[in-house]
């Protein structure tokens, strides 16, 4: 039987394949859609799969697999109907009080259809159609074969070996409903004191790798704003409300949804309802914190930070000219970053981001190419909402006072005191930004263009000019050492301010007097 379905759809891929001119290469995008559609669901959804892994296909062939439709004529009730009853074990009648035969979803892998459970709650089941599993499993196991041959003439373009295992992979989730029940709960618990959040409840004596049953939640879809209006819902708040969620679930959890389209973002009851936790991303501590620093850079327009985290998340594949990377992410961080949403190609950006790595010989892990995704498609949804935003000024605000508490939390007394007293030192003490001087032109980015006449009094005269420097930046150290205690609201207080950094700020204007008494003294002002 297996063998019959084999060479039977490898004549068919065979047959499709050259009737859409793939006989001396796969060069068209479009026509690699078409034949992906005339091959059935189980080829639509590995296109769709595809479609968001921009990191191992061209671009271009992801911006036509996301036109794939998923609509599926449904399937005969009495099919599904075995296949409910013989997952769970009972009759349909004694699990739900009624259960609505026309399913309110036909998709190329399941079925969803309205039910309500004999406790009366009203709640959506989600199906797997009949050996869908066998058959997309079997066409992927008819790629790996022809792999060497599509390998040929498309090696050029992509890696077809690599996409085909990652795409096995992917398969294997998407058709195991285990995995889409423990996203739920996982996401549910992380956003359980959230009240403006809302995550369906999942029934999981009722679930199991093809049956998954969970509240039934209505609503209006976020980017149909006149509806949201008329229900008289403040659109800036719900908009504000979802960017700074989403950066809870990327920068606090480690634990993201990964594909926030319309669709699958709802408004009721005044609360923002997430549905389908299909495609979910991760991100463990270490690169949340590597993550942490490249927003930090951003945020802070800080261009040594930001390539410093895109090299320590980044996977290197050989060797880097880091003059060409600061070059390439100065670039692209000055072309998008007050550009208002509007204005976005997203797929565009997508794709530049992604360029400049595998120009500078990084590869980014999956999770970070998902999460990239992930806030391309949310930026797309705040878009419709108003259309002026700029992705900084919806970022920065998070990221500013995340920066504060993360550096400020940690301090104490004894941190501060030392800090201080550091402050004071000796001028050879450099600070750290003279230090980035330094290794900045070890790192051979520093180019210096000098001209030496009277070299003695040159020289004199830069050692003068240097510690007037130095004394200035040990003044600055001061005044933020001194605002950052008095922002912390540490140690003993005088009139509610903190004594430590009035002390500070004294100890900045007494020595900020004397370098200007200098400077007049020396005559030139």
């Amino acid at each position: 039987m297996e063998n019959n379905y084999a060479n039977k759809r490898f004549k068919e891929i065979i047959s499709v394949a050259l009737k859409h001119g793939f006989k001396n290469g796969i060069k068209d995008p479009k026509e690699l859609r078409l034949a992906l559609e005339e091959l059935g669901p189980s080829f639509v959804k590995i296109g769709q799969i595809l479609s968001t892994r921009p990191d191992i296909l061209p671009i271009e062939y992801v911006n036509e697999f996301q036109k794939l439709q998923d609509n599926v004529r449904p399937q005969k009730f009495s099919i599904m109907k075995e296949i409910i009853e013989k997952e769970l074990k009972f009759p349909i009648d004694e699990i739900f009080l009624d259960f609505n035969e026309v399913p309110i979803a036909s998709a190329s892998l399941s079925e969803v259809y309205l039910a309500r459970l004999k406790s009366g709650e009203k709640v959506v089941v989600k199906v797997q159609r009949p050996f869908v599993k066998e058959k997309m499993l079997a066409d992927i196991h008819i790629l790996k074969k022809l792999s060497p041959f599509i390998n040929f003439t498309t090696k050029e373009i992509v890696d077809v070996k690599k996409v085909i295992d990652e795409l096995s992979q992917a398969a294997e989730k998407e058709l195991n409903f285990i995995e889409e029940i423990n996203n739920i709960i996982k996401f549910k618990e992380n956003n359980r004191n959230i009240k403006f959040i809302r995550v369906p409840n999942v029934y999981r004596e009722y679930c199991t790798s093809k049956v998954l049953v969970m509240d039934y939640i209505s609503g209006i879809k976020i980017d149909n704003i006149d509806d949201l209006k008329k229900a008289g819902y403040d659109i800036e708040d719900i908009a504000n409300k979802v960017i700074y969620n989403y950066f809870k679930q990327v920068f606090e959890d480690g634990f993201f949804h990964a594909d926030p389209h319309p669709g699958n973002i709802l408004i009721s009851n005044g609360a923002i309802s997430y549905i389908d936790f299909g495609l979910m991303g991760s991100l463990d501590l270490g690169l949340r914190k590597k993550l942490n620093e490249l927003l930090e850079g951003v945020a802070t327009k800080d261009l040594d930070l930001m390539v410093k985290s895109i090299l320590k998340i980044g996977i290197i594949k050989s060797s880097i000219d880091l003059d060409k990377l600061y070059k390439d992410v100065d670039n692209l961080y000055n072309t998008y970053i007050d550009v208002p949403f509007h204005n976005y190609d997203i797929p565009q950006i997508l794709d530049e981001i992604l360029r400049v790595c595998k120009k500078n010989n990084i590869t980014m892990p999956h999770n970070i190419v998902l999460l990239t995704k992930g806030v391309m498609t949310l930026q797309a949804v705040l878009a419709k909402i108003n259309d002026e935003l700029t992705i900084m000024e919806v970022a920065l605000p998070y990221f500013k006072n995340r920066i504060i508490r993360e550096k400020v939390k940690n301090l104490d007394l004894l941190e501060i005191i030392t800090f201080l007293y550091t402050s004071f030192k000796s001028t050879l003490q450099l600070s750290s930004k003279v230090v980035d001087f330094i290794n900045t032109g070890l790192e051979g980015r520093l180019k210096l263009g000098l001209e030496f006449k009277d070299v003695e009094e040159n020289i004199n005269e830069l050692n003068k000019m240097v510690n007037r420097l130095i004394f200035a930046i040990i003044i600055t150290g001061l005044l933020v050492s001194s605002s950052l205690v008095i922002n912390a609201n540490v140690g003993l207080k005088i009139y509610g301010i903190s004594s430590i950094g009035i002390v500070g700020y004294l100890g900045a204007g007494l020595a900020g007097l004397l370098l200007l008494i200098s400077i007049i003294k020396s005559g030139k002002l």
